[in-house]
């Protein structure tokens, strides 16, 4: 250590050419130091003055300051009497601190921008509320110092048991819950559970069976197979009744939709007996008529239509290629198809040594069916008083788990279908997303380390500790997550799918502030080693001054996330407002945990490094006593390496370049020429996107459903598209007028577009006049056999009944008998009946029936919207009858129309929660216009770019969209903010390059740090194929890359462009004319060719 010079009371020192220097009062009472032709005021009251030349970048990089040139003593005595004068000023410090660099200002609004508001006279007294939150921040610095081990140690425990219970916690999703707040399909859906299982749940399994090798099912060995599966899931497969604990079968426990199936077995039994006829040469059976959409078997007819999928008809057509196709001649009838009419056999007609394929033109004699691509079978029942929800659960598994892991056949492949396989699939997709946490915590690690570390080397602090402080960075994030998500689950908040994707968010979002406190603390330290004292050297003061620092920018940063989430919970679906509401109290979590658990880490690493130091000191001190020097402190100042010096130059530079290039006249118009040209883009992708979400999105893209999905999109609803219609207050259908209103609806729904008509209805008041009329003719002449109906006469005369009719014949109790009746029980699943408590008689209390579309078109989503559009149009003219249209995607469809609504109402709130919260804290209209514009702007920018890159409108890609912009508007606040600043301190003299120079040194390395570590986290979401996954990982990539953009790149250029016309037009002039020379001097960098001993070396000398 060489020993400090003393300065002479005089001012003088022994330097050949000390530098001028010249000081007067301007006209606001400000000291100005001039040196060379710099007119700037450069006194901070209360400490030494530090010399800046105008129109350099020299000090741009508040990553990388520049040091001060070695300026003469009479220099610095000048300084010191106008420091000395200086501080008389009225205008008091901020702070009491001694650091000597005070120029670059905070990351957003901190204690040295406030001291640099008051140096400038710019302080006023609407900062109020930002000098009460510093207040605070240095006051608990103070107090997480006295207790750090312990809020460690408590943040930890709390952590482990929120872990724990989430680990208890079981998932739990909800089919509805991605339709939207107030969707009509919500109630429409409550209205079919209700009819279903009032009282629990229902069972309702679907089989869809296709060839293995994709070709057609109209084979006898493969028919046959499908009729084993029918009979292995009637029989074989049971349910354990908790309560009885006994085990049923469907066949055992079933009692209304048992038969439902038969229609099946009926065609394969006459196909059989067919075949069998075609092979041995003989003569048709004319009593069976296999044909589609209906079959007559022995007098009956059925009804294929809920089975047979995928066809194609002997002209060759399909369905939706010609709607006329010639069905086998049964009779005129257009009345009621039933499904279950006939004998309920479950022996399969079966024929000897007939393995013979059969050729087209004998399956021409047989069926007008040329090819079958999938047979479906249903098994539903009604929810019993002894069952429970997870029994019906669990026997809905079995089957799943049967076809799936049990049945092997090499003909067939089975899918199952119901909504208990639909909920273990979201949950399976949202929990294959947490085994690649650990790929993205390794990879925030990594980050974290590499950027710490190298700062830490920058800055001569590195230690092994700092290592774990950087770990512990991407550590904060998951305790803080488990903590929050456990609160909400004691809450008695269900735990969904979607909340997995949360622990990505919180690391993505949550390690920047971490970030923010490191490089705080790294400064701090600095300032404190090269001018230690006793205060200094405490943790508790080192810690008060990085929170009063950061604190408020951490608060800013939270606060406009969990507005945004805030926003996301009262918009959107149930599962959105989750998802929100888990991240809000994430953010809100980590914010707690940023200020005790890892500012108390940091206390303690903190005390590990000034015991370092003191030891280095000491030693230091030792080593100068020995060599006989003595000085008046002992500082831990490293010799900067040529590679440090190298890399500050290269740093300065290259900032100088970037701020030269884009505030170049040419460039900043460019750039905002192709600012519009890319706003232009966005809005024309965002007309063009397409609103859509489907339960395939909600599984992992390996899931056997989402095969099933694109089977039933294919084959199942181009042929049948059913609607159900429940009529939940018929009235007294004796009376005609009301008998009219229910058969009117009927109708109305048969007369639609692509309807099948009456076929292709199941509507049990046909049936039942069929009933009724045959029991009263019956009685009329029950001894006269020539007058007994056959059942086609009988439905062929009451297709031509009118209400009136209808309405006479109908008789109310019997309706028990008839769902009794062997032939008819069927239909005791569709209606639902009830005992008049005055009368004792029983009465029809609600029913239901069903009509079916079909057409190619129906594939598509919004066809699909529209038909049910129309359908709801029907019957709304029936709200006396409290009729409602239920179809199974009707929870989705609702999202077309409700989808545009909820993001722009989305947008706009989070807009004006971010604007608020600038507001507040950073006290400019400036800044707030100019963030919440760039807010804006990136939300089209993400919604436009996400539908060129075939991303669909829903409420995932909604809630992505909510939670980035939370983070978006960190970046343009900023710059905005920094701009603004530097307006009022630089004064009008200072050009744009200047103060976009400022304001870049303090923003650009934080925020592409912010930006790096956010897309490489999220891209572990990359692996996992999930739909879900996907949507944030590109959304979030998106706003990191719009965020940079804006904030370095096209904000610089609108704020350059907009500073010069505003000085064009408002005839600003400079006060000072900057000659030739002059800017020569001016325009040099801070180095040690050009500044030496105090002396400006200008080219001209």
């Amino acid at each position: 250590m060489t020993e400090e010079k003393e300065i002479p009371s005089d001012g003088r020192s022994s330097s050949p050419e000390p530098v001028q220097l010249a000081s007067e009062i301007n006209e606001n009472g400000m000291h100005t130091l001039r040196v060379g032709v710099t007119d700037r005021p450069n006194i901070s009251p209360g400490h030494s003055p530090k010399l800046e030349l105008k129109e350099t970048l020299s000090n741009a990089s508040s990553t990388f300051p520049l040091p001060p040139p070695n300026i003469s003593i009479t220099a610095k005595n000048a300084a010191n009497k106008l420091a000395s004068a200086a501080s008389q000023d009225p205008r008091r410090r901020v702070t009491g601190r001694t650091f000597p660099e005070r120029r670059r200002g905070s990351l957003l609004v901190g204690q040295r921008s406030l001291d640099l508001m008051a140096e400038k006279g710019n302080l006023e007294g609407n900062q109020r509320f930002v000098k009460f939150i510093i207040k605070q921040y240095k006051s608990w610095g103070y107090y997480v110092a006295e207790y750090d081990y312990q809020m460690v140690i408590i943040c930890i425990i709390i952590s482990l048991l929120g872990m724990l219970k989430i680990f208890f916690t079981p998932q739990l999703n909800d089919i509805t819950g991605y339709s939207p707040y107030g969707a009509r399909g919500r109630s429409e859906y409550s209205t079919y559970q209700e009819f279903f299982s009032h009282d629990g749940l229902s069972i309702a399994t679907y089989l869809y069976i296709e060839a293995k090798n994709k070709g057609t099912m109209l084979k006898e060995e493969l028919l046959k197979e499908a009729i084993e599966i029918l009979d292995i899931t009637s029989g074989n497969i049971t349910m354990h009744n908790s309560i009885s604990n006994k085990t049923y079968s469907f066949n055992e426990f079933c009692d209304s939709f048992c038969n439902i199936n038969e229609p099946v077995r009926h065609f394969y039994n006459g196909f059989m007996i067919q075949s069998e006829a075609v092979n041995n040469k003989e003569p048709l059976n004319d009593r069976i008529k296999l044909s589609y959409p209906t079959s007559m078997l022995f007098g009956r007819k059925v009804s294929l239509q809920p089975y047979f999928f995928g066809l194609r008809f002997s002209n060759d057509s399909t369905i939706g290629e010609d709607e006329n196709f010639d069905i086998v001649d049964i009779n005129d009838d257009t009345g009621n198809i039933t499904t279950t009419n006939g004998p309920k056999s479950t022996e399969l007609v079966t024929k000897k040594d007939s393995k013979r394929e059969i050729s087209e033109e004998d399956l021409k004699k047989i069926t007008n069916i040329k090819s079958l691509k999938l047979i479906s079978f249903i098994f539903r029942a009604a929810h019993q008083k002894d069952w429970i929800d997870s029994d019906v659960k669990a026997y809905e598994m079995a089957i799943v788990n049967y076809f799936k892991d049990v049945y092997k056949s090499d003909n067939l492949v089975v899918h199952v279908y119901s909504q208990s396989y639909v909920e273990e699939e979201m949950v399976r997709g949202g929990t294959s997303l947490l085994p690649y946490l650990t790929v993205g915590f390794i990879i925030m690690c990594g980050c974290s380390v590499v950027s710490v570390m190298i700062r830490a080397y920058y800055m001569h602090q590195c230690s092994p500790v700092k290592v774990m402080l950087a770990i512990c960075a991407c550590i904060t994030p998951f305790m803080a997550c488990a903590t929050a998500l456990s609160i909400l689950f004691l809450c008695q908040i269900r735990f969904a799918s979607i909340l997995c994707v949360i622990p990505f968010l919180a690391l993505s979002i949550g390690v920047d502030s971490s970030y923010l406190m490191i490089h705080e603390w790294q400064r701090v330290t600095k300032h404190c080693r090269e001018a230690p004292s006793r205060r200094n050297s405490t943790v508790c003061y080192r810690m008060a001054e990085v929170l009063s620092e950061v604190g408020p920018a951490i608060m800013i940063s939270a606060l406009t996330n969990i507005f945004a989430d805030l926003v996301g919970c009262f918009t959107g679906s149930p599962e959105i407002t989750l998802l929100c509401l888990g991240n809000l109290t994430t953010m809100f979590v980590m914010f707690i945990f940023q200020m005790t658990f890892y500012a108390g880490l940091m206390c303690l690493v903190g005390k590990y490094e000034i015991n370092q130091e003191r030891v280095e000191r000491a030693q230091i001190a030792k080593e100068n006593r020995s060599q006989g020097v003595t000085g008046r402190h002992n500082t831990l100042n490293r010799q900067n390496s040529k590679f440090y010096d190298a890399t500050k130059h290269a740093v300065s530079e290259s900032m100088q370049a970037y701020v030269n290039f884009v505030t170049h006249k040419f460039v900043a118009a460019l750039t905002i020429i192709i600012y519009f040209i890319f706003l232009g883009i966005s809005i024309w992708g965002i007309t063009k996107i397409k609103i859509n979400l489907s339960t395939q999105k909600l599984f992992a893209l390996d899931s056997p459903l989402i095969v099933l999905d694109d089977l039933r999109v294919k084959y199942v609803i181009p042929n049948y598209m059913q609607a159900t219609i429940f009529v939940n207050k018929p009235g007294n259908l004796s009376n005609v007028e009301e008998m009219s209103k229910v058969n009117k609806l009927v109708r109305d729904m048969e007369e639609l577009q692509g309807s099948w008509g009456a076929v292709g209805t199941q509507y049990f008041m046909r049936d039942f006049i069929i009933f009724e009329k045959s029991f009263d003719e019956e009685m009329e002449e029950e001894t006269d056999e020539s007058t007994n109906f056959a059942i086609d006469g009988i439905s062929q005369s009451v297709s031509k009944m009118n209400d009136k009719e209808y309405a006479k014949i109908y008789k109310e109790e019997d309706l028990p008998t008839f769902i009794r009746w062997p032939e008819y029980d069927f239909w005791s699943g569709f209606i639902k009946l009830k005992n008049d408590s005055i009368t004792n008689n029983t009465r029809l209390d609600k029913f239901f029936f069903t009509t079916s579309f079909h057409g190619e078109e129906n594939s598509i989503w919004v066809v699909r919207g529209e038909t049910l559009k129309t359908w709801r149009n029907i019957v709304d003219k029936y709200k006396d009858i409290d009729a409602s249209v239920f179809h199974e995607d009707g929870v989705f469809l609702d999202l077309i129309h409700n989808m545009p609504t909820d993001t722009w109402q989305s947008v706009v709130g989070t807009m004006v929660c971010m604007s608020f919260v600038c507001l507040v804290f950073l006290n400019s209209f400036f800044t707030v216009f100019m963030s919440s514009s760039c807010v804006l702007s990136i939300s089209v920018g993400i919604l436009g770019i996400l539908s060129w890159w075939g991303i669909d409108l829903d409420p995932i890609t909604m809630a992505a969209m909510i939670i980035s912009i939370g983070f978006s508007v960190d970046i343009p606040a900023h710059v905005s903010y920094h701009y603004y600043q530097a307006c009022l301190q630089e004064g009008e003299d200072s050009t744009p390059e200047a103060r976009l120079g400022n304001c870049l040194g303090s923003v650009a390395f934080p925020a592409i740090q912010a930006g790096i570590s956010t897309s490489l986290c999220v891209m572990s979401l990359i692996f996992p194929k999930l739909y879900m996954a996907e949507v944030f990982v590109k959304t979030m990539i998106i706003t990191v890359i719009l965020c940079n953009l804006h904030g370095l790149v096209f904000l610089p250029a609108f704020l350059t462009v907009f500073d010069r016309i505003i000085t064009s037009f408002g005839g600003r002039k400079k006060k000072n004319q900057i000659t030739s020379n002059d800017k020569e001097i001016s325009e040099m960098k801070w180095h040690p060719k050009t500044v030496e001993s105090g002396k400006v070396k200008s080219n001209n000398k």
